[in-house]
C-alpha cells in the first residue's frame, strides 16, 4: 500500500475560502491557463485583506476535492465559509478579469 505524503488542505472553521479549482497541467493550453488564473486570483489575496483565504486546487494533486465539488468545468471558482456554499463560477468568459462578491459579507 502507498502512503500519500501530500499534505491535506487545512481550512479554520470560520474563514471564507475561495476554492480554485485548476486543471491538471497536461498540454500547453492548460498550462497557460493555469498561468492566467495565477495572475487572476493572486491580486485578489490582497484585495480580500484576510478576509478570504484563496486556495488553488489541482485536479491532479486533490482529485477527490475536485470530484467532491461536482467540479464539471475549469477552471471553477467556490467560496465556502463554514461548510456552506456561498457562491460558485464555473469556468471564466474570455477577458473575464473580476468576480462580484458584493452579496458576501466576511
Amino acid at each position: 500500500m502507498e502512503l500519500n505524503t501530500l499534505s491535506p488542505l487545512l481550512i479554520p472553521a470560520k474563514s471564507a475560502v475561495l476554492l480554485v479549482f485548476l486543471p491538471a497541467a497536461s498540454c500547453p493550453d492548460s498550462i497557460r491557463q493555469r498561468a492566467s488564473l495565477t495572475r487572476l486570483i493572486d491580486p485578489l489575496q490582497q484585495q480580500f485583506n484576510g478576509r478570504v483565504r484563496i486556495l488553488k486546487v489541482d485536479e491532479n494533486t486533490y482529485p477527490e476535492v475536485v470530484q467532491s465539488f461536482s467540479v464539471k468545468a475549469f477552471p471553477t471558482f467556490v467560496l465556502v465559509q463554514q461548510g456552506v456554499e456561498l457562491w460558485r463560477q464555473e469556468s471564466l468568459s474570455p477577458g473575464e478579469r473580476s468576480f462580484d462578491f458584493s452579496h458576501f459579507r466576511a
